[in-house]
């Protein structure tokens, strides 16, 4: 435990130096907030850093199965890294106490899942013993004051895996310490952890298993793999299914037309995060990107603000669409604001997007020629656009050693199939070997699709053998040691 105090101290040492104006310390140990289903949830703070390479400190929870009736040998058997969905309030946030996070509540469930007497076999152990680590992102929790880096691949799957790293060297350190307050139970020598998440966490799951493989992290994480459902994980290729898709890709048949987003809160989610983070975007403002209209509506206000969420984000969309806006001495009457949103099918907004962006962004997106090439030295907004959303792709530029479970709806509208194949396309020689796809899970579009995916992990019969595929892939390596003693750095490559 020594070799722990050394590093903490180093660590918050390092940390305190550049973030004393954040007025948050990496914690000291791990804060209970909650106990259900056999399981308790803490919350710790932990080092990272931002898309400058500066020290910053973020929050996570980390929910741990501690059963009522506990037994003599049992013991922790995996560590889920789960990646949580986008949110757009902060009350969504994994350490939140108000209990509206979806992942927290569906990370109580995950330890006492039950396939049935027939899965008691070890896999099924690793798939549910575990403890789960689920970190904020940056702007949440400690953070909400500071934008969240939507869909910034490297530099979130980087502060995911400091936080893994950190809030395993606390839990080892409170079960040395034998605390009757937390009765934690002990870690196997031979545990195993895996990546799991839907949507922006899928996407945010395979970059973290990138990650752990690119820095040589794999054996001492005990890593099999991951689980990823509909994530997106090739921008562009999102990009390029609004402006063309008329609701006939992926021989299946949806409501999606070409130039539309049904879920338009994406959108300026996207723009906001590129703008953020990705060095091709700083000469431009965020008006080069969306139009003033779009902007008018306040949107970039209600994302900073972390007040709404994606649902109340739509309903004042919707409000707007229904009576006008008048905003900055600028007046858009209801006709105005339905060249910009529709809703035919109640109060869910469908965006246009020729009218969310700007006409110069929206030209070159919706024309396929351009998409075809990507700008090497990005000579306007566009081109800039184009250059930060192929930047944050997946697909290309490594090759998984350890196993990947796609799963991904033909049906979804929001981030399409057209991710998934994108992957596949890029790794031909790995399809039904070192990854696979399930994409008869749902037939549904990507907010009910998602809860498939999550009933599935839970309850479906055939989850065990997900992860006794991975594993398959994958041998233990025996080795237990976590240490926090490295540096994060993000790579710009």
């Amino acid at each position: 435990m020594r070799k722990f105090f050394n590093i903490l101290i180093v660590s918050l040492l390092v940390t305190v130096q550049a973030v004393s104006a954040q007025e948050v310390m990496p914690s000291e140990t791990l804060t209970k907030i909650r106990e259900k289903n056999e399981c308790t949830v803490y919350t710790f703070n932990y080092p990272s850093v931002n898309i400058k390479g500066e020290q910053i400190v973020l929050s996570s929870a980390l929910v741990a199965w501690t059963p009522s009736d506990r037994q003599e040998t049992d013991s922790i058997e995996s560590v889920h890294i789960l990646n949580h969905i986008t949110i757009a309030s902060d009350h969504e946030r994994p350490t939140t106490t108000d209990g509206i996070s979806d992942d927290q509540n569906f990370a109580v469930f995950m330890p006492g899942r039950n396939y049935g007497s027939e899965y008691t076999t070890e896999y099924a152990n690793y798939a549910a013993h575990c403890i789960i680590i689920m970190p904020d992102y940056e702007g949440y929790g400690v953070t909400k004051d500071r934008p969240h880096p939507y869909l910034s691949q490297r530099l979130t799957s980087q502060q995911v895996l400091d936080g893994v790293m950190y809030g395993m060297e606390l839990y080892k350190k409170v079960v040395a310490e034998k605390s009757t307050e937390y009765e934690l139970l002990p870690i196997k020598s031979d545990w195993r952890s895996f990546c799991m998440g839907y949507s922006q966490g899928g996407a945010v799951s395979l970059a973290t298993h990138r990650l752990i493989e690119e820095q040589g992290l794999a054996d001492d994480l005990h890593f099999q793999g991951s689980i990823c459902g509909d994530g997106p994980y090739d921008l562009v290729t999102t990009i390029r299914y609004y402006m063309e898709d008329d609701g006939t890709s992926y021989d299946v048949e949806t409501d999606h037309r070409k130039g539309t987003s049904t879920y338009p809160a994406v959108a300026p989610l996207i723009v906001k995060g590129m703008f953020e983070t990705h060095p091709a975007m700083a000469p431009y403002k965020i008006g080069d990107f969306m139009s003033q209209q779009l902007l008018d509506t306040g949107v970039c206000d209600w994302i900073d603000s972390k007040e709404y969420t994606t649902a109340n984000i739509n309903d004042m969309w919707y409000n707007q669409l229904k009576n006008g806006l008048d905003t900055l001495g600028r007046h858009y009457t209801p006709e105005q604001m339905a060249e910009m949103f529709s809703a035919p099918l109640g109060s869910a907004v469908i965006g246009n997007l020729d009218k969310m962006f700007t006409q110069e962004v929206f030209d070159y997106m919706s024309d396929a020629s351009n998409l075809d090439v990507v700008p090497e030295n990005p000579a306007n907004a566009p081109q800039a656009l184009h250059r930060a959303l192929y930047d944050n792709s997946l697909t290309t530029g490594w090759e998984p050693q350890h196993r990947i479970q796609f799963f991904h709806s033909k049906y979804d509208m929001i981030v399409p199939y057209g991710n998934y194949l994108a992957f596949r396309d890029a790794h031909p020689q790995g399809e039904g070997t070192m990854y696979r796809v399930n994409d008869t899970f749902s037939t549904s579009d990507h907010v009910m699709a998602g809860g498939a995916f999550l009933i599935y992990l839970l309850v479906s019969k055939s989850c065990p053998d997900v992860f006794n595929w991975i594993c398959e892939g994958s041998a233990p390596t025996g080795i237990d040691e976590v240490s926090v003693e490295r540096s994060a750095v993000i790579d710009d490559a």
